[in-house]
């Protein structure tokens, strides 16, 4: 390209951004936009966090932990469990303490993939699975058990936190296979 060509190439695209700068994207839209969508970042960071705080709660058998993870005005439904749903802290809780991973020692897992999060507001799905390990620290280590996590989540003064979630088996186990809804 010689010079010349290059200039006028250059009036071109000068003039090209500056039809830009009068279309009817304004800077403020496109401003909303990026802080719309740092929010919805921000929102799915936290759920990530809470996320991972739920599988330490689970691995360190913390039911203090798990319980501050909740809402209070929180549901889980587990299908088949003849005393689903629980409501409140106080069922959740019983009903955790009679699971797997507060029984028995477990290492709780989640692949990463299959999470799902869809925030809107205040609100957002979730979508995760559980692979627990028994024996995870002797050569015997086995699959205890496979379940998914998934419902709505709400935040409250300013923290994620379980609010009306259905939990069951993941089993059997998919790369590609989601067990909700």
């Amino acid at each position: 390209m010689e010079r010349r060509d290059f200039c006028r190439s250059m009036a071109g695209i000068t003039v090209g951004i500056g039809s830009l700068a009068g279309s009817t994207l304004s800077p403020l839209r496109a401003d909303d936009r990026d802080r719309d969508s740092l929010r919805v970042r921000a929102a799915e960071g936290e759920i990530y966090e809470l996320q991972a705080a739920f599988h330490r709660a689970k691995s360190t058998q913390d039911i203090d932990l798990m319980m501050s993870l909740w809402a209070e005005d929180a549901s889980l439904t587990i299908p088949g469990n003849p005393n689903s749903p629980f409501v409140g802290l106080d069922q959740i809780r019983a009903f955790l303490l009679t699971t797997g991973s507060f029984v028995h020692l477990r290492l709780s897992l989640a692949p990463s993939f299959k999470i799902q999060i869809d925030v809107h507001g205040s609100e957002a799905f979730f979508y995760e699975e559980c692979h627990d390990i028994g024996d995870f620290n002797l050569p015997t280590r086995f699959i205890a058990s496979s379940t998914f996590l998934a419902g709505t989540l709400r935040r409250v003064d300013g923290a994620w936190l379980f609010w009306i979630m259905n939990g069951g088996s993941a089993s059997p186990l998919s790369v590609n296979h989601y067990y909700f809804p």
